[in-house]
């Protein structure tokens, strides 16, 4: 069971741990034979969309698998970072980092743009497959991955974008063969 704890963030800091405490042991008295997991949320949509993902990430069954395949992919085509994120929720499945990035939101930042796409594009002929963005620093690659997931490569802008679009079709080969059914 999974308990949200709302609006922790109108809560002065000093206060917080021990109200979240006091309301956690509430409901582990009243549901003492039941495996809870307890998130501090509040009414901002990133506190919401990261336990989310937290929780979606867990529950998958080849967690591990999907880990070890992201970890080899990027290093195959020298990427700074890949990761994978549900088709129709848009929630973080997993990732692999190589580099340090500066905005810790950065991943929930791209997937809720990916979102608004996709829904725009929803009642459309068109369908999101892929699409490249460029900064002076960095090239990424987003592409339909699977019927599941979409797959986000984020290359130094010296990589040549071909090759990567090419490990992308030989990715989702690979992926398909050793990681079944990832929703």
């Amino acid at each position: 069971i999974y308990i949200f704890i709302n609006k922790m963030d109108t809560i002065d800091d000093t206060l917080r741990d021990s109200v979240f405490n006091e309301k956690k042991s509430l409901f582990e008295k009243k549901l003492e034979k039941s495996k809870l997991s307890f998130y501090q949320t509040s009414i901002w949509e990133i506190s919401l969309y990261n336990i989310f993902c937290q929780i979606f990430s867990e529950s998958l069954k080849n967690s591990e698998k999907i880990q070890k395949f992201l970890e080899n992919y990027a290093s195959n085509i020298d990427a700074d970072e890949v990761f994978l994120f549900n088709k129709k929720t848009s929630l973080f499945i997993s990732s692999y980092t190589n580099k340090e990035f500066n905005d810790e939101n950065r991943i929930e930042k791209i997937c809720f743009s990916l979102k608004r796409i996709a829904n725009k594009l929803k009642n459309t002929e068109n369908r999101f497959k892929e699409m490249t963005i460029y900064n002076r620093n960095i090239t990424i690659h987003i592409n339909e991955f699977n019927e599941f997931c979409y797959i986000v490569v984020i290359l130094p802008n010296n990589t040549k974008l071909e090759l990567a679009k090419l490990n992308v079709e030989i990715g989702r080969k690979i992926f398909e063969k050793e990681i079944n059914n990832i929703n």
